[in-house]
């Protein structure tokens, strides 16, 4: 497989933990996040308020409601399409026995970590050699940001859990159902997993050594499950709001990335001079299809007479991202309503010193692969990894610069990192390299 390891030996969710190796430093990673929830009190705060409210909501039979910050409580006969529903109903399965309990979500991320931790090993196993692999894994387990997010009722964990399963289902198992299943729950858990649809399909159909009729199979099945899997959703949105929406976050989040007042970055949009969406505000709910449609048509006539701004936006966004603005580790040290703790100045900057020399060698790794691309040297894992950076890439290009955005590609880009990091002393691949043709 040219630049990686061809593994013959198939590693499964049975066997992986003969690999002694694999279990240390797995239990080595459970541990660390269990003592980080358990000894940590995070509080969740904005966004992980959200969430976790309209979990104890949909667990307690009230439905999925319409709130505003900073509690959320939602209003009765008022219903929410804000967000899609798939990570307030994972919370409220577990809610439904637990009761309002910030540690079972925490938990559950905990038991999400833990099937990360384990897809990445198998993952990389496939198409690496083992030591990559192990110390993919090893960056993983170790990550303080993987660790402290365990502690944070956000839907990171169980996107960057789901994005792992898309792949292990489609380059390991060969299984569209049971991709087109994952990528369906996806779209359900985050508003750009019903784009990321695209994304697979684009994948199936350049992929090499597949012949055409089961390639056109394949994207079939996969799109008809996964639209199977959301139609439900589609559905009641339509009957609620009188529309197909799949989510009335979209108009607001690209209206407050793209405005005179935009800044790389998330802003307050009802600060704004004048701002559009205050009559859509009121005590107790807001108006979100009102304010979904009019942000929509605001930003997209904003791009079309400003391509420039635009574009200068989307490099800073860029920059925001990988750069200048490695913060989101910040929200694991909430410790109630805007507080935070004392040491989470620190761990910015602990942060910042780990991920921007971190973030380089992301970079320089799809350098590489872009070079191995044009040369026809791309194998699966090549392809399948430089579809989902382009995608999630361009996403926050055109929406928000934020890192925390990025956190569900961590395990990926660890693979990449250690990838690369292999080939530096390496001088006879660079000059293969270079010389290919």
């Amino acid at each position: 497989m040219g630049a990686y390891h061809s593994n013959t030996m198939v590693i499964t969710m049975r066997n992986v933990f003969k690999d002694k190796m694999f279990l240390g430093i797995f239990l080595l990673g459970l541990l660390l996040r269990i003592f980080w929830v358990t000894l940590f009190p995070t509080y969740p705060y904005t966004d992980f308020m959200w969430y976790h409210v309209k979990g104890v909501e949909i667990s307690q039979g009230q439905g999925f409601l319409n709130g505003v910050y900073p509690n959320y409580e939602g209003v009765v006969g008022k219903p929410t399409a804000f967000r899609p529903i798939g990570y307030p109903a994972t919370l409220a399965m577990v809610y439904f026995f637990t009761g309002d309990s910030f540690l079972a979500g925490k938990f559950l991320n905990v038991f999400l970590a833990c099937l990360s931790m384990m897809l990445l090993y198998i993952i990389a196993r496939k198409f690496f050699s083992r030591k990559i692999s192990l110390v993919s894994l090893l960056l993983l387990s170790l990550s303080p940001l993987a660790i402290i997010y365990t502690g944070i009722l956000g839907s990171e964990t169980l996107f960057m859990t789901l994005l792992l399963l898309c792949a292990y289902f489609l380059l390991i198992q060969r299984s569209p159902i049971k991709t087109g299943l994952v990528v369906g729950y996806m779209a359900l858990v985050r508003p750009i997993g019903i784009y990321f649809l695209a994304a697979i399909l684009l994948f199936i159909f350049l992929e090499k050594n597949i012949d055409w009729m089961r390639k056109i199979k394949q994207a079939l099945v996969i799109f008809l499950v996964a639209l199977v899997v959301t139609s439900p959703w589609i559905i009641r949105n339509y009957i609620v709001f009188g529309s197909p929406v799949f989510s009335t976050n979209g108009g607001y989040v690209i209206f407050v990335n793209n405005n005179p007042y935009a800044t790389g970055s998330w802003s307050d949009p009802y600060k704004y001079p004048d701002s559009p969406f205050l009559k859509y505000r009121y005590d107790t709910w807001f108006d979100e299809l009102g304010m979904h449609k009019e942000g929509k048509e605001l930003a997209l006539n904003w791009i079309s007479e400003n391509p420039g701004g635009f574009l200068k936006l989307g490099v800073k966004r860029m920059i925001h991202s990988y750069w200048s603005k490695l913060d989101d580790i910040m929200w694991g040290f909430t410790t109630d309503m805007n507080q935070w703790h004392p040491f989470t100045s620190r761990a910015i900057r602990i942060q910042k010193f780990l991920f921007k020399p971190f973030n380089s060698l992301v970079w320089m790794a799809v350098f590489v692969i872009m070079i191995r691309g044009i040369k026809g040297k791309v194998h699966s894992f090549d392809l399948f990894m430089l579809i989902t950076f382009l995608y999630f890439n361009f996403m926050i290009f055109v929406l928000e610069g934020n890192s925390r955005y990025l956190f569900p590609l961590f395990p990926f880009y660890s693979i990449w990192v250690v990838w690369i990091l292999s080939k530096f002393p390496r001088r006879e691949y660079w000059k293969k390299l270079m010389e290919e043709k």
